[in-house]
């Protein structure tokens, strides 16, 4: 099969890997063959590049890949970034030292282009999200703002992460940020106009993706503007009701290999 009019871009939590947060030896089988017929991958995720790393290991990659949920374009062969799109710091941390303060069972964290920040106690943090997160150092808000920032995350339950978006429109935070949930206990502020639908938009512009049929497959909120920018959209089916409703194709879920189903029965057909 000759891929070499393909470029595909895949989300990880919930469709390239599974609910155990591994990458499938047949889905990562189906990316080599895929790469190997011409074709061009690059994950879209809301992590930091040294974070997924941590989890895809030496997975496949030979293009661009959007990362921080459409802050910045990640290019991890020759470790370049593209696009970067920053938060006001200033405001925003006046307005996450509060958060610290108030809603202190709030997990706070900071993703520059290089590295990730934990603005919250220690003591306080889930261990699942903490060591998920990685690499990351604990750090005061004034070595936090020592360096640009691109994401702001938060991690609690919903009911708090609802009083928190109150805070948050009452003191004006949401008009210089997007927001956007990203799992049921994760909200993220990013710059005004940032998705992983707009950084793919910019990335067609590049040389080696223009002229490409860009495939995308995901299953959360924060995929939405990356499938209704692709070209062909593909949801697994363990997504969301409404993510499912914007996809062209279904798969099956990520714990069934949703990629290599993609990659070996249904982009031939297209």
């Amino acid at each position: 099969m000759d891929y070499s009019t393909i470029a595909l871009f895949s989300d990880l939590d919930g469709t390239l890997l599974d609910s155990r947060r591994r990458v499938s030896p047949e889905n990562r089988d189906a990316l080599e063959y895929f790469i190997a017929q011409g074709g061009l991958f690059g994950i879209s995720t809301g992590r930091a590049p040294a974070n997924a790393l941590t989890l895809v290991g030496n997975l496949p990659m030979n293009s661009w890949s959007v990362v921080l949920n459409g802050a910045e374009a990640y290019h991890f062969p020759t470790r370049t970034v593209a696009f970067p799109r920053t938060l006001t710091r200033i405001r925003m941390a006046v307005f996450l030292q509060e958060v610290l303060e108030k809603l202190p069972e709030v997990m706070v964290m900071v993703c520059s282009e290089s590295r990730i920040f934990f603005l919250s106690d220690r003591e306080r943090m889930d261990r699942d999200f903490l060591e998920t997160h990685q690499p990351a150092r604990f750090v005061t808000m004034t070595e936090a703002l020592a360096v640009p920032w691109l994401k702001v995350m938060f991690c609690a339950p919903k009911p708090t992460l609802q009083k928190l978006e109150q805070g948050a429109a009452k003191r004006g935070i949401l008009e210089i940020s997007t927001r956007v949930y990203t799992g049921p206990e994760y909200l993220e502020l990013l710059p005004v106009g940032t998705n992983k639908g707009a950084c793919l938009k910019n990335l067609r512009t590049m040389d080696e993706l223009r002229g490409r049929k860009i495939v995308a497959i995901g299953d959360w909120l924060n995929d939405l503007e990356l499938l209704g920018e692709a070209d062909i959209a593909v949801a697994v089916e363990n997504a969301l009701p409404v993510v499912k409703h914007r996809a062209d194709i279904l798969t099956r879920s990520n714990d069934e290999h949703a990629l290599a189903q993609l990659i070996d029965d249904l982009l031939p057909g297209l």
